[in-house]
């Protein structure tokens, strides 16, 4: 069993010894805000802001990072407005893009790594045999599958609302992508008003810089 432990805490050295910073850039429309990190633009009465809510939602067993981003969206104008999951595109200093990760897969990520999602220093389990032996002394019967610590229904409940935002009104929700940042230097993450074109430039562009601590 030490050397089990052993091997589990390296990893968990390094994740902690080698931060990375995901910090806002202001542009000349792009306004960041220092007290939470996030930055925010405007265009035709649509207010986007945005910051980085988690850099590693699922970091265990993974082949690719997942990375969540917490959104504002907040419509000014006299029209209802709709802004889906297809209207943000996420660009890197290598010109790469990733999509939004759609619900489903999202769903599908989070049960197959829910026994992993545990915060650091230890909350839940760190080996197979706790969860049996948690399970073995559950006094309740249920279908159900048991997370150790994080749920991945309360992840996918933070979600961006899909839907039309009504005027004066707004909403905030986090958006997923695949991404790694340990290799990175800069982002962007773009959004587009509806009609138009992803080939066009983009209506919002809010720009972060990727510091190694």
């Amino acid at each position: 069993m030490k050397k089990i432990w052993i091997l589990i805490s390296i990893p968990l050295f390094f994740l902690s010894g080698c931060g990375i910073a995901v910090v806002p850039q202001s542009t000349a429309t792009a306004r960041v805000d220092l007290a939470d990190n996030s930055i925010s633009e405007t265009k035709s009465g649509i207010t986007i802001t945005a910051r980085i809510h988690d850099q590693e939602v699922a970091p265990y067993l993974m082949d690719n990072n997942l990375t969540s981003f917490n959104l504002t969206l907040a419509n000014n104008t006299h029209h209802e407005v709709s802004l889906p999951l297809e209207s943000f595109l996420l660009v890197d200093n290598e010109d790469r893009q990733y999509r939004p990760v759609e619900p489903d897969r999202l769903q599908e990520i989070l049960k197959q790594n829910s026994p992993y999602l545990i915060p650091y220093p230890y909350v839940g389990y760190y080996y197979l045999e706790d969860i049996e032996k948690a399970g073995a002394a559950r006094t309740f019967d249920s279908a159900l599958p048991y997370y150790a610590e994080n749920h991945p229904q309360d992840t996918l409940a933070g979600s961006l609302p899909a839907g039309a935002i009504i005027p004066g009104s707004k909403v905030s929700g986090t958006i997923f992508f695949m991404v790694d940042f340990s290799t990175l230097t800069s982002i962007e993450l773009r959004g587009y008003l509806p009609g138009t074109s992803m080939s066009a430039p983009a209506d919002f562009v809010l720009p972060f810089s990727i510091e190694k601590k």
